[in-house]
């Protein structure tokens, strides 16, 4: 009778043991969200909400795993829907691509840094093609509203964007920042009013490329006589230079013609587009 009783207590466990390997396992959580749940900061109360998911770890019955969240779709899904900490760490492995087989990805330390993938024969760089800046300016505003005064290098401000793709042109203090390390190409064109003030003898105006505030990487000078009326003046200076990422360049005029029109020679310009005077300082800027 005994006997009986200690073999169907060791089938009940038995059956029983084999039973609970093929339910759901939680660990810290009792409402369990896949074949496996750990909920890291026990913080799960009922169906976890977002943030509270942040810090979970499921399997799903499918063999997906989800890190940050309960509902992976991927069989390694890191999308946390409230945590922005979602980076993952790839690491260097020595082995041959075709040890490895293909697919598989890799972080090399060198060159800077960079990844690569097998295709089973070989590692190969994954490159990725960044958008290139490019930013198309002009100036838009009443005729001479924007003035210079007589050997005063002056930083053009006030321009109107009509293309900057990646949003590094500031319009209103007319300063480009460099996204990354790179040769930039500037072209920029400007004219100055004819104003009833002649020319001065030996005069110029000279363009500038400046970066970070005080270095000027480039001058084109265009030269002028002097007048016996007033007159108008016009250049364009186009170069392309070196920058490293967050360089800051902004444009310049120095204008050595006028010394004596109240508050300086200003820009010939419109704020209507079909006007005369509209178009003629424009700005293009284009990373290569």
């Amino acid at each position: 009778m005994i006997k009986d009783l200690k073999k169907r207590l060791l089938l009940l466990f038995f059956f029983g043991s084999t039973f609970s390997l093929f339910a759901q396992i939680g660990i810290n959580t009792k409402d369990v969200k896949g074949a496996f749940h750990v909920d890291g900061k026990i913080d799960n109360f009922s169906t976890p909400t977002n943030e509270q998911a942040n810090n979970d770890f499921v399997v799903t019955t499918n063999g997906n795993i989800g890190v940050g969240t309960i509902t992976p779709v991927t069989k390694l899904d890191l999308r946390s829907t409230s945590n922005s900490n979602n980076a993952l760490g790839i690491g260097f492995t020595s082995r041959t691509a075709e040890s490895v087989g293909a697919g598989v990805i890799r972080y090399v330390n060198t060159s800077g840094g960079k990844l690569q993938i097998s295709d089973g024969i070989q590692w190969m760089d994954i490159y990725s093609v960044p958008k290139k800046s490019f930013v198309v300016a002009r100036i838009r505003t009443a005729d001479k509203a924007i003035k210079f005064t007589y050997n005063t290098a002056t930083i053009i401000a006030g321009w109107e964007i009509t293309n900057d793709i990646s949003n590094n042109f500031n319009a209103t203090t007319g300063e480009f920042v460099a996204p990354r390390d790179g040769v930039y190409t500037f072209s920029f064109a400007y004219d100055f009013v004819q104003e009833g003030n002649a020319f001065l003898a030996n005069s110029s105006v000279e363009s500038q490329f400046v970066k970070n505030t005080n270095v000027i990487e480039v001058k084109c000078l265009k030269t002028y006589g002097k007048s016996t009326r007033g007159a108008q003046a016009g250049g364009s200076c186009v170069s392309s230079m070196k920058l490293k990422q967050n360089d800051k360049v902004v444009v310049k005029l120095l204008q050595k013609i006028d010394n004596s029109t109240s508050g300086g020679r200003g820009l010939r310009s419109d704020a209507v587009v079909n006007k005369p005077n509209f178009g003629f300082n424009n700005l293009t800027i284009v990373e290569q």
